[in-house]
């Protein structure tokens, strides 16, 4: 049986909005997703690519709709023991770098929302780079071939 080019526009019209109704969000879900609201950083001390030492202080803000209990810092995989100072409209983190290798270090920092109503919680992450003093490694040179 062959189909007239009117009922292949018809079904192929039909297949594209039940399609379309398929993959959209419901109302809950879409209300869900407006729920989270994301933690901010800002003001990160020492600043990005600065060169400080091996267990210098470190300090950071972050915005007040953060859960102040969610709060974490890490260098390297290493975490770092934070201490939260509610400061009515933002929440001011501290911590104290480990005694790290010297060359680049990235900080990593997280909080879930206190607001958020979803499951999983609502994460913010961000970070910044420092360059860590000390002696470094002296890379050997490689010495010139002799003239022949």
């Amino acid at each position: 049986m062959k189909l007239s080019n009117r009922w292949r526009g018809v079904f192929l019209l039909s297949a594209m909005v039940f399609s379309s109704a398929a993959l959209a969000l419901s109302p809950d879900e879409e209300e869900k997703l407006k729920e989270c609201k994301r933690p901010k950083f800002r003001d990160f001390v020492p600043e990005q690519k600065a060169e400080v030492d091996a267990g210098v202080d470190i300090a950071f803000h972050v915005s007040h709709n953060a859960d102040p209990f969610t709060v974490t810092a890490a260098v390297r995989g290493e975490k770092m023991k934070v201490n939260v100072v509610d400061k009515k409209t933002f929440y001011l983190v501290t911590a104290k770098l480990p005694q790290l290798t010297p060359g680049f270090a990235r900080v990593h920092v997280t909080a879930k929302s206190a607001e958020s109503k979803l499951e999983s919680g609502c994460l913010g992450q961000d970070g910044w780079l420092l360059k860590i003093n000390g002696e470094e490694v002296a890379k050997p040179v490689a010495a010139p071939a002799p003239a022949q």
